[in-house]
């Protein structure tokens, strides 16, 4: 693997993300803001297709659809690991976000509208609050990047 086009792409998603995370926990938007999620989507997707782009023109358009596809997922799983880790410090180090979050999570969950479950979900989700967020990025981020790799495998031309 002699080209990083896939570490400075999945850095640059995952710093991106991470800073639309901290605006939206500073400037007091509910972490379920439509707006904010989309964003980050469009950014992970962005990436990772400039990334297969940027890898084929690198190899002169004579990368096989695998290589560059290879390039994609491995951009989508640098942004993942990446923001993942990110995510988890932040959560750490901001206890209150921590708490809002799974507040946030229970009022877009099914039992949003019994109320008498909420101190029980809680403190389920609080328990089990590593392995609920890190499968939800795991497939907020893994799936529409695979879907952003093939795409660009796709667009990019060989000669």
């Amino acid at each position: 693997m002699k080209s990083k086009t896939h570490l400075r792409f999945g850095l640059l998603a995952a710093g991106i993300n991470f800073a639309l995370l901290l605006t939206q926990h500073f400037s007091g938007a509910s972490s379920n803001n439509i707006f904010f999620r989309i964003i980050a989507l469009g950014v992970l997707v962005v990436a990772v297709v400039a990334s297969c782009l940027r890898f084929s023109r690198d190899m002169d358009h004579k990368a096989s659809f695998g290589e560059v596809f290879g390039t994609g997922f491995r951009t989508t799983a640098a942004a993942t690991v990446v923001f993942a880790a990110l995510f988890m410090l932040f959560a750490m180090m901001m206890p209150g976000y921590k708490e809002q979050f799974i507040q946030d999570m229970i009022a877009m969950g099914p039992q949003a509208n019994m109320p008498e479950t909420h101190a029980e979900e809680f403190e389920r989700l609080k328990q089990a609050f590593p392995v609920t967020v890190l499968s939800g990025i795991l497939m907020l981020y893994v799936l529409p990047g695979t879907v952003a790799a093939l795409l660009g495998a796709a667009l990019a031309k060989k000669k």
